[in-house]
């Protein structure tokens, strides 16, 4: 058994260097520009050249097509493919090395199973681990863009009361929130629309873009609200956004109070493990007692 692991992983590590090798430079550009997305440098080129040669992407499209879906939602149409690129690169880069590690604590271990089956199940959890992950930033996501928007929402209408047009307020809202746009998934897509707008793009057309991009409910209902309204402007337009404000804000409690709700759960089992650890340290005395 041990001997076959070594065979194996001596293959693997052939199979590695190779591709490696064929690899060369070719993808340096895009390993510099996706450094944090690829997970592992150095073993991204390996990743990128079995992803091309074995045409990973073409063969498994209807797979991918899901992961692509959240790339689009996360990073925006234009960034997407070469997104979900990376993010392949990770999963294989990934699972090579939990297969690799697998075989070498087999070998250490002498084919002790039991160690073989322990790191060999959380190598498949790697990637399961990391489209798990993926998720988890979509929903964050989503639930970070929801919660924004009451608030821009207000400013908006405030602006409009006070007589600015709707594609005024709009930018002006934008911009006074312009350097949070890092910290900040509403006023970073609000920015990119902005942006449109400053190049002669249509407002219609810089809002319809805007609501592809956010892929939101909420988004879609307040530009299409927006759109309808903003060109016949006054008491209409305001009336549309109010109603719109007061069932944003009641989304945006109960989302407050789910995270509440979500942060006690979380904290149910260390105060448990602490019970546990308190009780042990008050027992054991009177248990070694006798």
């Amino acid at each position: 058994m041990i001997l076959v692991f070594k065979l194996i992983l001596i293959v693997l590590g052939v199979f590695f260097i190779l591709m490696t090798l064929k690899a060369g430079k070719k993808y340096k550009t895009f390993i510099e520009t996706y450094k944090k997305a690829v997970g592992l440098p150095f073993m991204a080129p390996f990743a990128l050249e079995v992803i091309d040669s074995f045409s990973i992407i073409e063969k498994f499209s209807k797979q991918i097509v899901t992961i692509q879906q959240k790339m689009i939602s996360l990073y925006g149409i234009k960034d997407a493919t070469n997104q979900t690129k990376a993010f392949l690169v990770q999963l294989v880069s990934m699972t090579m090395l939990g297969f690799m590690m697998t075989l070498g604590v087999g070998i250490i271990q002498n084919g002790d199973s039991s160690a073989i089956i322990a790191i060999g199940i959380l190598a498949l959890l790697i990637p399961v681990a990391l489209i798990k992950n993926l998720d988890t930033k979509e929903r964050e996501r989503r639930m970070a863009l929801v919660y924004e928007l009451p608030e821009f929402l207000n400013k908006l209408i405030l602006l409009i009361n006070a007589g600015e047009t709707a594609q005024k307020a709009f930018v002006r809202c934008t911009l006074a929130k312009a350097e949070t746009i890092n910290k900040s998934p509403l006023y970073y897509e609000l920015l990119e629309a902005v942006t449109k707008i400053e190049n002669n793009m249509p407002f219609s057309e810089a809002l319809n873009q805007l609501s592809k991009k956010c892929a939101l409910q909420e988004m879609s209902i307040f530009t299409t609200t927006l759109l309808l309204n903003y060109r016949k402007g006054g008491e209409e337009l305001v009336r549309s956004l109010k109603e719109m404000s007061t069932t944003l804000w009641a989304k945006r409690k109960a989302q407050t109070q789910m995270r509440g709700e979500e942060a006690s759960s979380k904290m149910v089992l260390p105060l448990i493990m602490i019970f546990g650890i308190v009780m042990i340290i008050i027992g054991y005395p009177a248990v070694a007692l006798f």
